[in-house]
C-alpha cells in the first residue's frame, strides 16, 4: 500500500472524522506488568464535565446542589484531564461503572450517578456519553502508554423490588412489592434476562434471575451474604446459568469494544466462589477473551470489604479465599482492605505503629502475590483520610503506600486534599467551589515525587518487606526495609505529632543516602554510629526514605559514653517511684524518654560524681505496659531500655449519669430517625460513666442498642457520637463555643477545647484551633482506644491527655450527643417528612442532635459512695 504524504494525510483525516486524535493509540494493547502501575481512580459523575448537554436526562435526577443527584461528570471530561492525571505519576485510570444505570430510585430517594445500579450492563449511560466516547478515552490512554480499568458489578442491579412485611423463605411471593410505579421511566432493567424482576409473575418467578430475598440483616447467618440483598439492591441469582452467561457476555463485550485492560469487581464478597471460577476461568469466560485479545495478564481485582481485628489476620484469611486455589482459581487479585483500615487507624487516628507493623507483615505473608494487591487510602465509599488525619499524616500515609508491596491507588481529589468523599472536582458540581485541578498544589507535587521514586527504584514494587521497628505504647516510630536484587532501602516514620526518639535502628552501614523525605524531617546530616546504627530525634510526622550505602562497612563498636541505670524498681508499679543511674558525662543533661516521647518528662542533671535520680510519675489509670530509656542528645549516649508495668486502680475524678429510655426525639420531641429497616434504637443513649487518673480518661457509654448490620470496623453502626470537652485546667488552649456540624453551641455557655467524632468507620479527635459551625478544627491524630460489647450495649473509650496536648482531666465537663453519618463521613441531612436515609424534624436547620447527655467530673474524695449515680442534666 502507498504511504506517501497525501496518503498519510488522508489516513489522519479519516481518523479525525472517526473521532480519533493523531496521538491516540490502538484500542487493544498487551497487558503491562501491573506491579509497575500507579492507579488513579475517578468517580465519573464527580470528576470533570466535558459535555454539559448530556447532564440532564429529564428524570429529575440531575441537581448538582444535592449530593444525592447527578452532577454532570462524563467520559469526555476524563479524556480532557489526562494530562493532569498522567502528570501526577499515574499510569492507569480506574473509572466507576460506565454502564446504563437506574437514574432515580424512589425507594432510596437517591440517584444512580455512581454507576453501581445497572439497568443494562452492555450500554454506556447517557449521562456519561456514548460508546464512541468510551473508545476514544481508551485509545487516548493507550496512546500515552496508560491503561484502562473498568469497575464492574455482577452481584446486583438497581432498587427494583423487596418486601413490605415479614419475609417468608418458604413463600417468597408473600409481601413482595415492586418499588418503581407504573409511571416510572425505569420500572425494570432493560437488558434481558435482567428485566424479569416480578416475583408475582409465574414466568418471571420460574426464571429465577434474581434471589427473591430481603436485605442482609446478619451476614453471619448462612446464606445471607451470598443470597440476600445488599441494602435494597436486586440480588442476582449468580448460580443460574442464564445469569452467568449474560454476565460473561456483557463483560467480554467491554473487552472487545472498549479495549479494557483490567476489571475492578464491585461487591465480590457477596457472590459465591463457584461463580468466579466460571465467570473468569471458563473457556467462554473473561480471561479467555482477554488472552484472545493479547492481554495475557488481565488483572481482575475484587472488592472484599473486610477489616481484621488488631493483631489478628481474620480479614486477610477471608479475602484470600476469593483467590481460590491452583486447581480452582477465582480472582487473581483483591483490594487490600485490612491494610486500608489499619492505615487509617494508625496514621490518621493515632493507634500504635505496632498494629500497622503487624498488618503489613500479614499483607505480605497471607497473599501469594502481595505486589499485585491494589492498596489505597480513600475511595468513593469511605470517609476521607483527612476527616480524621492531618495533612502531614496524609502525606505520611502516601509515602508508605508508595514504598510497600502493592499497586498504589490515588482517589480523585487526594492530590488536592479535598475534604468530602464524593465532592466534585469541577466548578458547578456537588460541593465544588471551583475547579480543583491545581498542578502546583503541594500534595500533587509530593505524590508526583513519590511516584517517580517508585518508578526509579524497583525494589519498592518488587522487593521483600521486613519490619524493623514499631512502637507499641502509642503513636511513634515505624521502620521497615525493602530489599530486591541486592538493593536495600529503609523507610522510617514518626506517626506522632510530637518528636520521638528513633533508637539504634540497624542500618548495617555507617552512611545512608536520603532518597526522599517529608518537609522538615531532617535538620542535620545523618550520623549512624560505628556499628551502623542510627539514633535520631525524629520530628512529628516525619518520613525518611533511606538507602544504606554499599562499601561503608560497619566497624567494631568503639568506646561510647556511659549512661546506665543504677537501680530499678521491681514488679508492677502502683505509685510514683525514684529511679537512679550514672553517667560519665555529668555536665551533659539527660532526657528520660518514656515510650519514645522526648518532651513528656523533664531533663535530669547529674551530680558531679555522675550519679542522678528522678521521680517517675505513676498516675495513669488502669494497667499500662511502659518503656523508659535515658538519652543524652549532646553525646548521643543511650541507656538500655527498661520495660515495666504500671497499674493504678483508683480514679482521681469520676462521674456517672443516666438518661431515660426512648427519649431520642431531639430538642422538641419531633425528631424521627431514618426509616430504613436497620435504623432502630442505636441513637438512644442510656448512661455515661467517666473515670480519670493521670493522663487517662475512661468513658463507658451504655446504649439502648448496638447493631453491626454493615460490618462496621469500629463495632457499631447507624449512629454517630459527638463528644465535646471543656477542660478547666487548659485555659491557654484554643477554644470555641459552636459545635461543628451540630448546629448548636456548647451547653452551659461554656467553650470546648477538645472534640471527638465517632461512628462505625471513623474515630477522629480535634481541638478548637480554626473551628467554626462547619469546620472541626485541627486534627490531632491521637484518637482514643475503643472496646465494644454489642450484646451488652457498651462502648468503652480510653483517652490519653498527653497525646492530645492536655494537662489532664481534672474537673472536665463533657457533652455527648448522637446522630447518624453516611459511610462516606457526612452527617445525615434533615427533612420535613420521613426518609429512608435522613432524619425528620420540624425545621430544616434544627440541631443535628437526637439524644444527648451532660457530665461533670468530680473529685473522688467528694463522692459519698463510689457507686453513687445521678441523673443526666436535661439539655435538649
Amino acid at each position: 500500500m502507498a504511504t506517501g504524504p497525501n496518503c498519510i494525510a488522508a489516513v489522519l483525516m479519516l481518523a479525525v472524522c472517526a473521532g480519533v486524535q493523531a496521538n491516540d493509540g490502538p484500542l487493544q494493547v498487551q497487558s503491562p506488568d501491573w506491579r509497575d502501575q500507579v492507579i488513579y481512580f475517578v468517580l465519573t459523575d464527580r470528576f470533570a464535565d466535558g459535555d454539559p448537554t448530556n447532564n440532564d436526562q429529564g428524570a429529575g435526577e440531575f441537581n448538582p446542589a444535592k449530593s444525592s443527584h447527578y452532577s454532570g461528570g462524563d467520559l469526555k471530561g476524563i479524556r480532557q484531564k489526562l494530562d493532569y492525571i498522567q502528570g501526577l505519576g499515574a499510569t492507569a485510570l480506574w473509572l466507576t461503572p460506565p454502564v446504563a444505570n437506574q437514574w432515580w430510585s424512589d425507594k432510596a430517594q437517591y440517584a444512580g450517578y455512581h454507576g453501581y445500579w445497572a439497568t443494562d450492563f452492555q450500554s454506556v449511560d447517557a449521562h456519561y456519553g456514548t460508546l464512541a466516547d468510551y473508545q476514544q478515552l481508551s485509545r487516548a490512554l493507550h496512546g500515552r502508554g496508560m491503561y484502562l480499568i473498568q469497575d464492574i458489578v455482577v452481584n446486583h442491579t438497581g432498587n427494583f423490588f423487596g418486601y413490605d412485611g415479614p419475609y417468608d423463605a418458604k413463600d417468597t411471593a408473600r409481601n413482595f412489592v415492586l418499588y418503581e410505579g407504573q409511571h416510572s421511566r425505569q420500572p425494570a432493567p432493560l437488558q434481558p434476562p435482567f428485566h424479569q424482576i416480578n416475583r408475582l409473575d409465574p414466568a418471571q418467578a420460574n426464571a429465577n434471575i434474581y434471589h427473591w430475598t430481603p436485605p442482609i440483616s446478619d451476614p453471619t447467618v448462612p446464606g445471607q451474604e451470598f443470597n440476600y440483598q445488599l441494602a435494597t439492591l436486586a440480588d442476582l441469582n449468580t448460580a443460574n446459568p442464564r445469569v452467568r452467561q449474560a454476565l460473561k457476555q456483557s463483560y467480554r463485550y467491554w473487552l472487545e469494544q472498549a479495549g479494557v485492560d483490567a476489571y475492578r469487581i464491585d461487591t465480590a464478597k457477596y457472590v459465591e466462589h463457584e461463580f468466579w471460577q466460571d465467570f473468569l476461568h471458563a473457556p467462554d469466560g473473561v480471561l479467555a477473551k482477554a488472552r484472545e485479545l493479547g492481554k495475557q495478564h488481565f488483572l481482575a481485582f475484587g472488592e472484599v470489604f473486610e477489616a481484621s481485628k488488631p493483631f489478628q489476620a481474620d480479614g486477610e484469611q477471608k479475602i484470600r479465599r476469593f483467590l481460590g486455589s491452583a486447581t480452582q482459581p477465582e480472582l487473581n487479585s483483591v483490594i487490600a482492605f485490612p491494610l486500608y483500615f489499619e492505615l487509617n487507624q494508625v496514621l490518621a487516628e493515632g493507634q500504635p505503629p505496632a498494629q500497622l507493623g503487624y498488618r503489613l507483615q500479614q499483607h505480605v505473608s497471607q497473599f501469594p502475590q502481595p505486589h499485585l494487591l491494589p492498596t489505597f487510602l480513600n475511595n468513593h465509599d469511605t470517609k476521607r483520610f483527612l476527616a480524621a488525619g492531618s495533612p502531614a499524616a496524609f502525606l505520611q500515609a502516601y509515602a508508605l503506600l508508595f514504598t510497600i508491596p502493592g499497586i498504589p491507588v490515588i482517589y480523585q481529589g487526594d492530590e488536592q486534599q479535598l475534604p468530602e468523599t464524593r465532592q466534585a472536582m469541577f466548578a458547578g458540581g456537588w460541593g465544588a467551589t471551583g475547579d480543583a485541578f491545581n498542578r502546583q498544589h503541594s500534595m500533587y507535587q509530593q505524590i508526583r515525587q513519590l511516584a517517580d521514586l517508585r518508578k526509579q527504584h524497583k525494589l519498592f514494587s518488587r522487593g521483600e518487606f521486613k519490619l524493623m521497628q514499631a512502637d507499641a505504647q502509642g503513636a511513634g516510630i515505624l521502620a521497615y526495609q525493602m530489599r530486591a536484587a541486592g538493593q536495600t532501602s529503609v523507610v522510617v516514620m514518626n506517626t506522632a505529632d510530637s518528636p520521638r526518639l528513633l533508637s539504634t535502628l540497624a542500618l548495617g552501614s555507617q552512611q545512608a543516602k536520603v532518597l526522599w523525605q517529608s518537609p522538615g524531617a531532617l535538620s542535620a546530616p545523618l550520623q549512624p554510629n560505628s556499628a551502623g546504627e542510627l539514633t535520631l530525634e525524629l520530628p512529628g510526622r516525619a518520613v525518611l526514605v533511606l538507602q544504606p550505602q554499599a562499601g561503608s562497612s560497619v566497624s567494631p563498636v568503639s568506646t561510647a559514653p556511659v549512661l546506665q541505670w543504677h537501680s530499678l524498681p521491681q514488679g508492677t508499679l502502683q505509685q510514683d517511684v525514684w529511679v537512679q543511674g550514672h553517667t560519665d558525662q555529668p555536665e551533659v543533661p539527660i532526657l528520660p524518654v518514656l515510650n519514645g516521647q522526648l518532651q513528656q518528662l523533664a531533663a535530669v542533671k547529674a551530680a558531679a560524681d555522675g550519679s542522678f535520680r528522678f521521680l517517675l510519675p505513676v498516675r495513669d489509670l488502669g494497667r499500662q505496659q511502659q518503656r523508659l530509656q535515658l538519652y543524652q542528645p549532646k553525646t548521643g549516649a543511650l541507656s538500655r531500655e527498661w520495660q515495666f508495668q504500671t497499674e493504678v486502680a483508683n480514679a482521681s475524678w469520676q462521674a456517672d449519669v443516666t438518661d431515660p429510655a426512648g427519649d431520642d426525639h431531639g430538642f422538641d420531641g419531633s425528631y424521627t430517625g431514618p426509616t430504613q429497616q436497620h435504623s432502630q434504637q442505636q441513637r438512644d443513649i442510656r448512661a455515661l460513666r467517666a473515670r480519670a487518673g493521670g493522663n487517662v480518661l475512661e468513658l463507658e457509654l451504655q446504649m439502648q442498642q448496638i447493631s453491626q448490620y454493615w460490618a462496621p470496623a469500629n463495632g457499631f453502626d447507624n449512629v454517630h457520637l459527638a463528644l465535646f470537652f471543656h477542660v478547666p485546667g487548659a485555659p491557654q488552649l484554643p477554644s470555641a463555643q459552636q459545635l461543628p456540624g451540630i448546629g448548636r453551641a456548647m451547653p452551659q455557655q461554656l467553650n470546648w477545647q477538645l472534640g471527638h467524632f465517632l461512628f462505625g468507620w471513623g474515630n477522629s479527635v480535634f481541638n478548637a484551633e480554626g473551628a467554626s459551625r462547619s469546620a472541626t478544627g485541627k486534627k490531632l491524630g491521637a484518637a482514643p482506644q475503643l472496646q465494644v460489647d454489642a450484646a451488652k450495649g457498651l462502648i468503652k473509650i480510653r483517652y490519653d491527655a498527653a497525646a492530645l496536648g492536655l494537662p489532664g482531666w481534672d474537673g472536665a465537663k463533657i457533652y455527648l450527643s448522637s446522630w447518624d453519618k453516611t459511610g462516606e463521613g457526612v452527617l445525615r441531612e434533615i427533612g420535613l417528612t420521613p426518609s429512608p436515609w435522613n432524619f425528620k424534624a420540624s425545621k430544616l436547620d434544627a440541631p443535628k442532635v437526637i439524644d444527648d447527655l451532660w457530665l461533670e467530673l468530680q473529685p473522688v474524695a467528694a463522692t459519698d459512695r463510689p457507686d453513687e449515680q445521678t441523673t443526666g442534666l436535661t439539655i435538649k
